[in-house]
């Protein structure tokens, strides 16, 4: 009996799909009124107001980037400048304060001076004022030489030229900063002109927020209202291959059922044809063999019987037919010349006619000689071969009869042994082949 499955309708995926694009197309007619009222009039004019800003922006920062070069190597320069005056005033402060600890000011009135004590050494003066002399000559010839280097120093530091070099190239900086200024200044105009325009933008989109939420809400609900037809087409979607599925298997579980049922029927009539078929009594194939045989070899006895006495009969008849002093010759047929009488000579074959009659060997059909080479027992092919051969028939029958009961028993036992062994293979859920199993898988 088979398994009702309640019917489920086929989804219609064209009304399905009808009713998506309409509630897409009310969607998008929506968000078109929003936009609108937002101040989006021209979205490809917004969007090019908006790579406007965003190119200006970007040169802005070149600009920039050139401004703040153009800053540090200023500031380098100014740095720079202010080393080498610390270093000069550093350089003039040393030789201030080494002429300062010095009577003398400079090496020439340094030279005047040790010339003029050297004088009144050589005047004459005495040993005592001559030591003190010498010793206001060494320590000014002390204080020469250290002028002499500070003074050395001072003059090959010349750092007036690196500073003028320096301050022209602040000058250089100066004049390439002007045209950056003018471009940024010009550039920020438009970016305050773009500014104020995306400011009114923001002021309507902000003034009409009551109207444009109430649209918004309508675009919510018609997605909302798409989901739902979605999933619900999903389900019923999903219902429907289940279905199909389910009634699919079904009909392969009755398939199959049937397919079994028939086996089994097979089955059946296989085990009560095999039990049938062990319960006629053995040997009765042979047997009728036999019988069979041993008719047609007396049949065949019975006519070679026959055949000698006709033929004797038929040479007495030919030769009384003879006319007197005439030959009966054989015929043609007989590998003899024609028949024809000369003389009185007499053919001599007319007296061993019987004799090759008897003597003729015996011919038996193809199927006669399949079921004598079946029994075991050799074809005769003479008389007292045929006689022999009946007593052999007839001892193999009384043999076959003889052992029929037993064997019909064994028979019978050996049937019923299989079909129990194979019923409980089939218990076991074991395979049997079946007869036309082969024809139901083509099938």
């Amino acid at each position: 009996m088979s398994t009702t499955i309640k019917r489920v309708p086929k989804p219609d995926f064209e009304k399905h799909n009808a009713e998506v694009e309409a509630i897409k197309k009310t969607i998008d007619a929506l968000i078109e009124k929003r936009n609108k009222i937002s101040g989006k009039f021209n979205r490809d004019a917004n969007e090019k107001q908006n790579a406007e800003r965003n190119e200006l922006r970007g040169q802005l920062d070149k600009i920039r980037v050139e401004q703040g070069k153009i800053k540090k190597g200023r500031q380098e320069a100014k740095n720079q400048i202010k080393e080498l005056q610390a270093l000069r005033r550093k350089k003039n402060d040393e030789l201030r304060n080494a002429k300062q600890k010095l009577s003398v000011s400079n090496v020439k009135d340094i030279d005047a001076q040790i010339k003029k004590l050297e004088k009144e050494i050589e005047a004459g003066v005495t040993v005592n004022e001559e030591k003190q002399l010498l010793k206001e000559i060494s320590k000014l010839n002390q204080a020469k030489n250290t002028i002499g280097k500070v003074e050395k120093s001072v003059a090959e530091f010349n750092v007036d030229d690196k500073i003028k070099s320096l301050d022209e190239k602040i000058k250089a900086y100066d004049e390439k900063r002007k045209p950056l200024e003018a471009q940024y200044t010009e550039i920020r105009g438009k970016l305050d002109v773009i500014e104020k325009k995306r400011k009114e933008q923001s002021e309507d989109y902000k003034s009409n927020k009551e109207e444009r939420d109430k649209i918004q809400k309508e675009i919510e609900a018609n997605i909302q209202k798409r989901r739902d037809i979605v999933a619900a087409f999903k389900t019923q979607r999903e219902e429907y291959n289940a279905f199909v599925k389910a009634d699919r298997e079904r009909k392969e579980a009755e398939r199959k059922k049937k397919i079994q049922e028939e086996r089994d029927q097979r089955l059946y009539q296989r085990f009560q044809a095999e039990l049938e078929l062990a319960e006629i009594p053995a040997f009765t194939e042979e047997i009728n063999s036999c019988n069979t045989l041993i008719g047609i070899l007396n049949n065949q006895l019975e006519n070679k019987s026959e055949s000698n006495t006709e033929a004797q009969k038929t040479s007495a008849n030919l030769e009384a037919s003879v006319p007197e002093g005439a030959v009966l010759l054989n015929s043609k047929s007989e590998r003899e010349e024609e028949v024809f009488f000369s003389g009185k000579k007499k053919n001599k074959k007319q007296h061993n006619k019987a004799k090759e009659a008897k003597n003729a060997p015996i011919k038996f059909d193809l199927g006669v000689m399949e079921a004598f080479w079946k029994l075991k027992v050799e074809v005769p092919s003479s008389n007292e071969e045929i006689k022999e051969a009946i007593k052999t028939l007839e001892a193999k029958r009384d043999e076959y009869q003889k052992n029929s009961d037993e064997q019909t028993r064994k028979n019978k036992e050996e049937a019923e042994r299989k079909i129990a062994e194979q019923r409980k293979k089939l218990e076991n859920g074991e395979d049997i082949e079946v007869e036309d199993d082969k024809d139901n898988d083509e099938e």
